[in-house]
């Protein structure tokens, strides 16, 4: 499942890399359609662009600087794109750790599905009954990241956390 690590060394210039990586998610979420625990459709919010491409796509392949504010090629991002649609599909799989978790800014409770050993996360908010959206993917590229997803896994779990209380949508 996670085998697939797009390797960009000699590749060619940035454009390039966009439009290859645009096919792989314009054909996980766009051109065929993607269901979590096949019931919960994965909208990639096409009618939301930048650049023509769906402003999820972005978030996906990019970080943001903390110097200027700018999102940003990454790699470590990019490189995983297609493990995505994978995690989604393979949610319940012994790699995966999913679970809730209220975010106190926005007020909703998203979905968190993270590959802990490879260190790479997937988030979905929920929109309706039967649909949500992706809301970002990344790797986890530092250790005080990885204590907050397993604080964050460990807090739902334990079941202690009220916003959580019967949140699941599957």
């Amino acid at each position: 499942m996670f085998n697939q690590i797009i390797n960009f060394k000699s590749c060619c210039e940035e454009s390039k890399k966009i439009d290859y990586l645009y096919s792989i998610f314009e054909n996980d979420f766009i051109c065929n359609q993607t269901y979590l625990a096949e019931k919960i459709y994965i909208n990639p919010l096409s009618k939301d662009k930048k650049h023509g491409k769906e402003k999820i796509f972005w978030h996906v392949i990019t970080k943001e600087n903390p110097q200027n504010k700018q999102r940003e090629f990454d790699e470590n991002r990019a490189a995983r794109i297609k493990w995505i649609k994978r995690i989604i599909l393979n949610h319940n799989h012994n790699e995966i750790k999913l679970f809730y978790h209220y975010e106190n800014k926005q007020k909703v409770v998203r979905l968190y599905l993270w590959a802990y050993q490879k260190y790479f996360i997937v988030i979905i908010q929920k929109l309706g009954k039967s649909s949500s959206h992706l809301v970002t993917s990344f790797y986890i590229d530092n250790n005080y990241n990885k204590k907050i997803y397993e604080k964050r896994y460990q807090n739902y779990i334990s079941g202690k956390d009220k916003n959580l209380h019967e949140c699941e949508w599957f």
